[in-house]
């Protein structure tokens, strides 16, 4: 029989907080229904397993990001949206590769999906088109975000050649732009960096779609 004070949103909520302290590897069933203060078997009334569990998660994470006003232009929402994906992803390290895993399923998760739809269809995007363009941002922003967190560039060989390694001389004669520029990979700023491929972005689509 289901527990009353169970439900849907407790458990994943209850998983959302062991998976900010202990990522993603730390979650079990077990752990889970401990901090629910149930027996395990409870859990599976409500989740078949663990991988469900996680794309629940994934769902309040995505419920999280902010829903534009209808107000702003296509490009305004854009930057909002986008933002605040990066936001909720720095705020939830742990769990922001599960962004990556799981779409928006539902409403509450979709919510920011809708009003990025609305702010295309209102410049005169066609379906064709704000599909193209969701998806082009949901690379970026996933991208990104997958790259910020795992400090990417910051173990990158090129932003941090080892001066004295054998391999410098050999480095310097056959890669030379890689040595030059490589450094530069290293110690800039995220934000700044996040916003400049966003405007990119924001530039090539409405070059693109022919956006005024």
């Amino acid at each position: 029989m289901p527990n009353r004070g169970m439900t849907e949103r407790r458990i994943a909520e209850a998983a959302l907080h062991l998976v900010d302290q202990d990522g993603i590897d730390g979650l079990s069933m077990r752990k889970l229904a401990q901090a629910l203060g149930s027996a395990p078997m409870s859990l599976y009334t409500y989740f078949p397993d663990r991988e469900a569990v996680l794309e629940a998660v994934a769902q309040l994470l995505l419920a999280e990001i902010e829903v534009p006003d209808d107000e702003l232009d296509w490009r305004e929402t854009t930057r909002r949206i986008m933002r605040s994906v990066r936001a909720v992803g720095l705020r939830h390290p742990n769990a922001a590769p599960l962004i990556n895993r799981f779409p928006p399923r539902t409403p509450d998760a979709l919510a920011f999906v809708e009003a990025a739809f609305r702010a295309f269809r209102r410049a005169g995007f066609d379906d064709g088109t704000t599909a193209r363009c969701y998806r082009a941002l949901a690379v970026y922003s996933m991208g990104s975000l997958d790259v910020e967190l795992g400090d990417y560039f910051a173990v990158h060989p090129a932003a941090r050649p080892d001066a004295g390694s054998l391999g410098t001389p050999t480095l310097d004669r056959h890669l030379p732009h890689v040595a030059q520029i490589g450094p530069a990979l290293a110690g800039q700023d995220d934000a700044a960096e996040f916003e400049y491929g966003l405007e990119l972005l924001i530039t090539g689509l409405a070059a693109a779609v022919g956006a005024p």
